[in-house]
C-alpha cells in the first residue's frame, strides 16, 4: 500500500479499508443474486448491520455502504496505530523523567 505524503498511515489505512469495502459491497450487490448479496452484505458487517437490518434494497445498500465502511476504516485506522505504537522504537525520556526514574532507583 503506498504512503501518500502528508498522510499518517492510520488515516491511509482506514482510507484503503473504506475504499475496498466500498468495492467489496458494490461488486457483491450487483454481481450476485439479490437475497444471497444481501445475506453477505450483512453478515460483512456484522454487528453494526443490526442497526439497519431492517432496511429495503438501495436504503440496506446505502446505509452498508456508510456504516459498514466507516466501521472498517476505524479498525484498520486503530490496528495500524496498535502495530505502529508497539513497533516503534522507545522515545528518550526527557531529562526531568530521568532524573526521576533515577532518584527512584536509589
Amino acid at each position: 500500500m503506498p504512503l501518500v505524503s502528508g498522510r499518517s498511515p492510520a488515516r491511509e489505512a482506514a482510507l484503503w479499508a473504506f475504499g475496498l469495502h466500498a468495492f467489496a459491497t458494490l461488486w457483491i450487490w450487483w454481481r450476485w443474486s439479490r437475497g444471497f448479496s444481501a445475506g453477505v452484505a450483512f453478515w460483512m458487517d456484522f454487528p453494526l448491520s443490526l442497526v439497519y437490518a431492517g432496511a429495503r434494497g438501495g436504503w440496506f445498500l446505502l446505509a452498508g455502504l456508510a456504516l459498514g465502511g466507516a466501521w472498517w476504516a476505524l479498525l484498520a485506522a486503530g490496528l495500524t496505530r496498535l502495530v505502529g505504537r508497539s513497533t516503534a522504537p522507545a522515545r528518550p525520556l526527557s531529562e526531568a523523567a530521568a532524573r526521576e526514574r533515577d532518584r527512584q532507583a536509589r
